[in-house]
């Protein structure tokens, strides 16, 4: 329990979408490490080793897709776009460099 409040409160959640976000992530971390431990002295053959290590993927799994969205939640859900090819005609004009959309010139 100390170890889940000190994981929370290292997290330092700025509102409640975040505290909520962040505890499903130390429930989620907390399963999946309990799991992993019960793989190692598991009994019950092959297959209840196979399908713990199948649910420990998926927490694991869904742990880090938490751990991104709060990331993206914290960045501001700033977007990147990578232009691969740039294709101009011949008889039109381009412009090559970092563009402002409303700034005090377009006013």
């Amino acid at each position: 329990m100390n170890a889940a409040l000190s994981m929370i409160e290292s997290a330092k959640p700025r509102d409640e979408v975040e505290a909520a976000l962040i505890i499903q992530m130390v429930c989620t971390h907390t399963a999946a490490m309990a799991l992993l431990s019960r793989i190692g002295g598991a009994h019950g053959g092959d297959r209840h080793v196979a399908m713990m290590a199948a649910a420990t993927s998926k927490l694991l799994r869904a742990f880090a897709i938490q751990v991104e969205t709060l990331r993206r939640l914290r960045a501001g859900g700033s977007q990147y776009m990578r232009i691969e090819h740039v294709h101009i005609e011949p008889s039109a004009q381009a412009v090559i460099g970092n563009l402002q959309h409303g700034s005090k010139k377009d006013e």
